[in-house]
């Protein structure tokens, strides 16, 4: 993935329940928030590098605006790996990679009991870059993701189940590539705007209504950078259901 630039962690925080917003502050290597347990409030990046959540449940974020009330929100951060998280409950967005956070992998993590789920951009530059794998969208309404101004935004595997305004959005000038995605009963399960790159391929739309954006333009090839291998996208849904959130094989005690 892009966050394989993390090659080690130089401090660990395991994050108490009932936890406050937490205020990640920047490292000389990395920074890794992992755990088993609950945390309230959410988290505020903002202006750092390697940073690490993982096997965390965050939720419930309605009482401050330190983190303008979203679960994760990053600003201007770069070298950000989301693994394994369960997000719910939030007050703004579940999780929100802003102004020019770059080179972040958010894999394996669940959305869900929520509106805004995962948005992506604020901002005019088109220089993010990202990867979004293996993510349970379990009915949400919209931001599944909503990704806008990404110079490159790789998409696959997810399962995108009974979302009610829109599914997978490339926005403003992205670039994308979506494979292998499986949507079930979803409106407007894929989107762009009409200046966007869009190539998508090998995905399911089961019961889906509304939108489904054809390709256009010619986006980026992900095995230029990285290495990966594509689940079956009608293995998609069991595979996500058995893996994706918290799980004491990710941080055993």
């Amino acid at each position: 993935m892009l966050t394989t630039l993390i090659s080690f962690i130089a401090y660990a925080c395991i994050v108490p329940a009932a936890a406050h917003v937490a205020n990640v502050a920047e490292r000389p290597n990395a920074v890794a928030l992992a755990g088993w347990t609950n945390l309230l409030r959410g988290f505020a990046i903002h202006g750092v590098r390697n940073v690490i959540i993982r096997n965390l449940k965050i939720g419930n974020t309605p009482t401050t605006t330190e983190n303008d009330y979203d679960g994760i929100q990053s600003d201007t951060t770069s070298n950000i790996w989301i693994d394994h998280c369960l997000l719910e409950n939030g007050g703004d967005g579940l999780l929100d990679l802003r102004k020019d956070t770059t080179f972040f992998t958010v894999s394996n993590n669940i959305f869900r009991n929520h509106d805004k789920a995962f948005g992506i951009g604020w901002t005019e530059n088109v220089v993010a870059r990202g990867t979004i794998h293996h993510n349970w969208f379990d009915r949400t309404n919209q931001r599944n993701p909503s990704a806008d101004n990404l110079a490159q935004c790789h998409l696959y595997n997810n399962y995108v189940l009974g979302v009610t305004s829109y599914g997978h959005y490339a926005r403003g000038s992205t670039n994308a590539r979506v494979e292998n995605v499986y949507f079930e009963s979803c409106r407007n399960p894929l989107t762009k705007d009409s200046g966007a790159i869009l190539n998508a391929s090998g995905n399911i739309y089961q019961s889906c209504t509304g939108t489904v954006a054809a390709n256009s333009g010619t986006a980026f090839q992900p095995r230029d950078y990285y290495s990966y291998t594509l689940t079956a996208t009608a293995d998609v849904p069991s595979h996500v259901k058995a893996n994706a959130g918290p799980r004491a094989s990710v941080c055993p005690s």
